[in-house]
């Protein structure tokens, strides 16, 4: 909100705040990884320092002046005069206060400062807009102290800084414009036409493309500015760099190095008697804003999100909501909402989760409330009811804080809130399906990163996580599974991804026999779904012999005691089918490998096939042997082609560093489905990254509990909907 007492200067309200302070922490883990280091200075100064910048000179008008009311407390100068005070217009005066401080050495350089400081510039009246044109404003201001020949290297770290930011809030292209030397410029003709050159190869290095803005440059140095466009197609000034010979001159600046006269000209030399030498030299200054106002950025994003805000910035992460007033619903729905904000302790040194919950226990319909909840954006809607009180559990609805993909595995969630919490905090730690990885400060500096996704990022390719492994309902306090704990498993797949699935579900038992079974069926003669069950057959028969035989020879040698014969054997294997029907074949090798995956990106859709194997020992001796069923389930995947932005470099990269392939040289299914190469997955997501959990664990029940049983005794698939709740009762 706004207020007639202080024109052009933004109120934020609490939900405001969340999202204006997300952007804030935001930059703070990006700082960690490009040097900078964060000080606080004063919003006011005595006019001497603006006119020892400059400012008072060439930006007085747009300057407030700050004087005392009372004689009595002003200061004077030693003319006698009372001092005038200057409120900020920006940072740069104060870090140059900082910089002289104390003495430097050019081996401190470059010294990176970021400051977030409200800022007061006095814009007419009749400009003022909204959030875009303000008075009082915050920018996430940086200045860099750096050596004449450290000039060009920062401002590509800055240029990249920017990519980066703006490839994460995925606001569309931007434009980039080079403002050379104004009118009403300060300092030698000389320092203009070096900073100008140092910016244009700056630009040209970076291979983005950019124009000439001819002398809109500042008074004191030319800059870069970063053009974004609105909804409504307006144009935006957002980021800026900026070059600044001149301040480093005003405010006498300097750092000590060895043969002071070649360093000044960025110049570099062996020669030990120019270097026994060292002096004084003057430090070059670039002025940069990321995000620019920090106001105007937010304007920009709240249009381009449409209320429909990532979870990490959404100032509306989840709701609780109560589906009645009784007292036993009340109280655990504000239980609920205490541990989902980190506060149900009595200690009061528990860090709270820093989650936005808040709670909705109004005497109305539950439908009114969930519409009500859906209209305002909330990520996820909590819903609390007599039958969880009694089971200690919540239902979760948790389609609104992540992608349309993953939509139809997260209706119907149900789990305690520790564990709701943790699954809030993981999804506020991973990306946004921006690349959230700015968010996590483990993740790896640029220079250590691998190189598929170095290349990811130079070409401005969005990263995408590996998709969630689908948790299904919880607790999940089934027969099968009580039954299979207490019992030996056995897994035949080389995957820890697939064992992962297994173990979420707390078959923390589970054994991991790798087939090395030959693949050996006739792919021209079958359809792919007959294929991709036969060779799953095989391998869990295969695995399953294995089992017994190693049984048979550890009984013989007495080396250990006899292990209990399998419960159950569990097996999953997967091709990629072209749209023709034809199987691809897996790749040989890392050429082969790059061959495929280009294949897959220059013809876009494929279905991936997963078939699921369980197989148990016959629990009736009159009919030895086993009971073994077969599933498969078919996944669309459509690959990022080369002219949205995959090209040849990034998939070869990707092989190369083999991140999230599979070892054994199979499709690097996991690194499909989960990194840079897919566009949208249409199906099961368990398919592409592992097991189709709820399908074993029905076939698993049926082996194990309904032997002998038809189809048609115990019902159809058809009859499980995704809009149920299985298992929950």
């Amino acid at each position: 909100m706004t207020s007639i007492y202080s024109p052009g200067s933004p109120i934020f309200l609490p939900n405001g705040a969340r999202i204006f302070n997300r952007l804030i922490e935001y930059l703070r883990k990006q700082y960690v990884h490009y040097g900078f280091q964060e000080v606080i200075t004063p919003t006011i100064y005595k006019k001497a320092l603006w006119a020892k910048s400059g400012h008072l000179e060439n930006y007085a008008d747009d300057m407030f002046t700050v004087t005392s009311t009372s004689p009595s407390r002003a200061d004077v100068t030693e003319a006698g005069e009372v001092d005038e005070y200057g409120l900020k217009p920006m940072n740069c005066p104060g870090h140059c206060l900082i910089f002289a401080a104390q003495k430097r050495s050019y081996r401190d350089l470059p010294i990176r400062y970021a400051d977030f400081s409200p800022l007061h510039r006095n814009e007419i009246s009749g400009a003022l807009s909204g959030l875009t044109r303000v008075r009082r404003f915050h920018q996430d201001d940086g200045h860099i102290f750096c050596r004449p020949n450290q000039i060009e290297d920062e401002i590509s770290k800055t240029l990249e800084f920017i990519r980066r930011v703006y490839k994460d809030f995925r606001l569309g292209s931007y434009r980039l414009k080079l403002s050379t030397r104004p009118e009403n410029y300060m300092g030698s003709l000389e320092d203009w036409e070096h900073a100008e050159g140092s910016l244009k190869r700056a630009l040209d290095t970076s291979g983005e493309p950019w124009t000439l803005n001819e002398g809109d440059g500042a008074f004191y140095g030319p800059k870069i500015d970063v053009i974004l466009k609105d909804s409504d197609g307006k144009e935006h000034q957002t980021a800026t760099i900026q070059l600044d010979f001149q301040l480093p001159k005003r405010f006498e600046l300097e750092y000590q190095a060895p043969a002071p006269e070649l360093e000044a000209k960025g110049e570099t030399t062996t020669d030990p008697e120019l270097l026994a030498v060292s002096g004084p030299v003057r430090p070059v200054m670039v002025h940069r804003a990321v995000l620019g106002s920090a106001e105007r950025m937010f304007a920009l994003l709240t249009e381009h999100f449409n209320g429909k805000w990532p979870f990490w910035l959404n100032p509306r992460q989840g709701i609780v909501l109560t589906v009645n007033d009784s007292e036993p619903v009340l109280q655990f729905a504000r239980k609920t909402q205490r541990v989902l904000l980190g506060t149900d302790s009595a200690d009061v040194h528990v860090s709270p989760s820093g989650l936005a919950v808040d709670l909705d226990d109004s005497a109305r319909s539950l439908s009114l409330k969930i519409r009500e909840a859906k209209t305002k954006g909330y990520g996820m809607i909590i819903v609390v009811g007599p039958k969880d009180v009694a089971n200690g559990t919540v239902a979760v609805d948790a389609t609104g804080g992540f992608q349309t993909g993953d939509k139809p595995a997260l209706k119907n969630l149900v789990m305690a809130p520790e564990e709701l919490l943790q699954f809030m905090k993981a999804k506020f730690r991973s990306t946004i399906t921006l690349h959230i990885a700015a968010m996590d400060p483990t993740e790896p500096a640029p220079e250590n990163v691998p190189g598929y996704i170095a290349a990811a990022r130079r070409h401005g390719i969005p990263l995408r996580q590996s998709a969630p492994i689908r948790r299904g309902p919880m607790p999940l306090q089934l027969p099968i599974l009580e039954h299979l704990r207490t019992k030996r498993v056995i897994l035949a797949s080389a995957s820890p991804r697939r064992k992962a699935l297994l173990n979420q579900l707390g078959l923390d038992n589970v054994e991991i026999f790798p087939s090395d079974k030959p693949e050996d069926v006739e792919k021209g003669k079958i359809t792919p779904e007959e294929y991709v069950a036969e060779t799953a057959r095989r391998k869990i028969l295969h695995v399953y012999e294995q089992a017994l035989r190693q049984q048979e020879e550890d009984e013989k040698k007495k080396e250990i005691e006899r292990p209990a014969d399998p419960a159950l054997v569990i097996s999953a294997d997967t091709v990629i089918a072209t749209r023709s029907g034809r199987i691809l074949e897996k790749p040989r090798d890392e050429q082969d490998h790059i061959r495929m995956l280009k294949q897959l990106r220059d013809t876009r859709v494929h279905r991936v096939l997963t078939a699921v194997c369980v197989l148990a020992p016959k629990d009736n001796l009159a009919h030895p042997g086993y009971e073994l069923e077969t599933h498969v389930e078919d996944t669309e995947v459509y690959f990022a082609q080369a002219k949205d932005g995959l090209p040849d470099d990034v998939i070869e990269a990707y092989v190369k560093t083999r991140e999230g392939a599979d070892k054994a040289g199979g499709y690097a299914i996991q690194g499909v489905g989960g990194m840079v190469l897919v566009e949208k997955i249409e199906g099961s997501v368990d398919n592409v990254i592992g097991l189709p959990v709820r399908k074993t664990l029905q076939l698993a029940e049926k082996v194990i509990f309904k032997q002998g049983i038809d189809d048609d005794d115990i019902g159809s698939d058809e009859e499980d909907d995704e809009d149920e709740e299985p298992y929950r009762d």
